[in-house]
């Protein structure tokens, strides 16, 4: 509970030193704008510049002006979902995948050691999907382990992909529906899927 009350109070300090400025009209130019994030960001950010990069890219590829009230927006729920971590690991999460799976076989009358046998496949690192799963660290490795899954199964993709049960991500936990809608001019290549 103190961790969610430390967690906290770096959101609120974050939001308050963002509101105690005035507000001034969007940066003319992107180098502005990289150098506004630099400076509002948490000092114990490592890649300052690399966040800077990325969000001001974002912000010209959907058209926000790259305001103090969006940036610290942007900043504080970055701050809070991940901790400027690119890939965060989410503590618990092979219990729950787990618990996932085996509520998803039940509501599809499935019994659990059927999925479970058939986890016990070798996947193509070769660690079986099982061990995988009981490793799994972060978001970003539950999704990849669902889609190498899948892409086994003959049109996997197709029948099963959009039933991920990772909705969001990255550090900013954007929901991949959203990101799938508002692709068109997204700043960098695409390779396989928008995760």
């Amino acid at each position: 509970m103190q961790k969610y009350r430390i967690l906290g109070l770096m959101v609120l300090l974050t939001l308050a030193g963002c509101s105690t400025k005035t507000p001034e009209k969007p940066a003319a130019r992107p180098a502005d704008a990289k150098a506004k994030i630099v400076r509002l960001m948490p000092a114990k950010v490592g890649d300052r510049q690399g966040w800077a990069v990325d969000i001001t890219a974002a912000f010209a590829a959907q058209g926000i002006a790259p305001s103090d009230e969006n940036l610290c927006s942007v900043l504080a729920v970055a701050e809070q979902e991940s901790g400027f971590q690119a890939d965060p690991q989410v503590p618990g999460l092979p219990k729950i995948a787990w618990k996932e799976l085996d509520r998803r076989a039940d509501r599809l009358h499935i019994p659990h050691f059927v999925v479970r046998t058939a986890l016990l496949i070798k996947s193509p690192n070769g660690q079986r999907y099982s061990e995988r799963l009981d490793n799994v660290r972060s978001e970003k490795q539950l999704s990849e382990i669902f889609d190498d899954f899948i892409n086994m199964v003959p049109m996997g993709q197709k029948l099963f992909g959009n039933l991920n049960p990772v909705r969001t991500g990255g550090p900013m936990q954007v929901s991949i529906a959203f990101a799938e809608a508002h692709a068109k001019g997204y700043p960098y290549p695409i390779t396989g899927s928008i995760r």
